[in-house]
């Protein structure tokens, strides 16, 4: 195993080692973060006076999300019309120190033309976008695509809508041609059509899919990927965490102790407030996680014995009916443990233990019972339900630890030879109870 899976795996295992103390910890790096990012505001590398100024004031959306001075996109074309300089966003880093993310808020009725300068100054092929125009009645984002047949003209940019499409149920992407004094270029949109304002999204799965479908749209050319968000901090934050952990992975670049704290806290060092709350921090981490525990299955066989990730993560709340899904990487297939078993019921049982057996004889074949991971029982029913754990429950500490027990449903018998209604988790898929047959 190379080094960048090692690395890897001592992720997995220091989560895994954590067991029931997983939410306070991440509770309390969030608040460190939160410490350090109030801390930069006397420190002059981290001014924002560009921000500040008096002609500049109306084009934030919101004033307490100013983008730093050291790190700010700076518009340069179309300024000898009369135009500023000044946008409300800011350049992050890649994995190879190159500007690969813009990290900006959603554009304001006057700030249209400025959106569409920085994309074509900056070659953006690509815009990730985090939110819905409108939330809870609020105007969130104004348009800047030009909708079914209807071109939409903006200054000297003249956007043409060539085709949209669902990529699943929560994103959209949209083809855009865009003209600029005679020059025609594509612009990709992908739009996260239903994750909630300071939120997290319902499936970490259509995260990955969002990032996975921008670098292919993006190819091997070195233009940024524009990603906003309202406040272009929060969901924007999340966004470009992932991909850039992401790249990490594709590139075998995970650095030994790998840290996620360390990841985000440099984010926030160039756009405020990237990740902004606890409830995203648990996010990303859940979602990197799964993502690490996939790369790991995806690479060897000898890794199914690996506990997964859901059973090291404190629960994340989300909309009822929502459950999070593992999520694949690219990589050669391998051989999965399934998730659902069945119990043999075996015949030959004493007699006044059959009372559930149906009627059928004791010379039929067995009775197979459907087994379900009392986990994912737990996030399909009880989320339906808004039962979901009390935030002070880790999730070590409730059923679905790491020796949790699976309930036998659909007509298992306590009384049947052999077993009993609780059968152990098992240990993997060369080593299942001898009850256990996988369908």
């Amino acid at each position: 195993m190379n080094r960048s899976l090692d690395a890897v795996q001592s992720f997995l295992e220091r989560l895994e080692a954590r067991g029931g103390r997983e939410r306070a910890v991440l509770a309390g790096e969030f608040s460190d973060i939160q410490a350090h990012s109030a801390a930069w505001k006397t420190d002059p590398v981290y001014s924002t006076e560009a921000g500040r100024l008096p002609g500049n004031v109306r084009k934030n959306r919101y004033k307490d999300v100013l983008p730093y001075d050291q790190t700010r996109v700076i518009l340069s074309l179309l300024q000898e019309e009369g135009h500023g300089d000044y946008i409300n966003g800011n350049f992050i880093r890649g994995t190879d120190g190159s500007q690969a993310y813009i990290a900006t808020q959603g554009p304001l009725p006057h700030t249209l033309l400025d959106f569409w300068r920085l994309v074509w100054e900056f070659g953006v092929k690509v815009i990730l976008m985090a939110c819905p125009e409108m939330e809870n009645g609020l105007k969130k984002c104004e348009r800047y695509w030009a909708q079914d047949k209807e071109p939409l003209q903006i200054g000297l940019f003249c956007i043409t809508l060539t085709r949209k499409r669902w990529l699943n149920a929560d994103i959209m992407l949209r083809t855009l041609q865009v003209t600029f004094q005679k020059e025609c270029r594509s612009v990709y949109q992908l739009q996260y059509m239903s994750w909630p304002d300071r939120g997290v999204p319902s499936s970490p799965e259509h995260v990955l899919t969002m990032v996975e479908e921008a670098r292919r749209l993006q190819g091997s050319g070195p233009s940024p990927l524009c990603v906003h968000c309202s406040a272009g901090c929060g969901r924007t934050g999340v966004l470009c965490t992932v991909d850039y952990v992401r790249q990490l992975l594709l590139t075998q670049m995970i650095p030994p102790n790998f840290s996620l704290f360390n990841v985000v806290l440099e984010m926030r060092k160039q756009r405020p407030a990237a990740v902004q709350t606890e409830e995203q921090y648990r996010f990303l981490y859940h979602t990197v996680a799964q993502m690490f525990f996939s790369a790991l299955q995806n690479t060897s066989p000898i890794y199914q014995n690996f506990k997964e990730t859901s059973q090291m993560l404190p629960t994340t709340r989300r909309p009822p009916g929502q459950v999070l899904r593992s999520i694949s990487v690219p990589g050669p297939p391998a051989l999965a443990m399934a998730d659902t078993y069945a119990v043999v019921q075996k015949r030959g049982a004493p007699a006044g233990t059959r009372a559930g057996a149906r009627g059928r004889g004791a010379e039929e074949g067995p009775l197979y019972s459907q087994v379900t991971p009392r986990a994912r029982r737990l996030q399909a029913h009880a989320e339906d339900a808004r039962a979901v754990l009390p935030s002070g429950v880790p999730a070590a500490q409730s059923p679905a630890g790491p020796d949790a027990y699976e309930d036998v449903v659909d007509g298992a018998q306590s009384g049947g030879l052999g077993f009993n209604l609780r059968i152990g988790r098992p240990k993997g898929p060369r080593d299942p109870p001898a009850e256990w047959t996988r369908v």
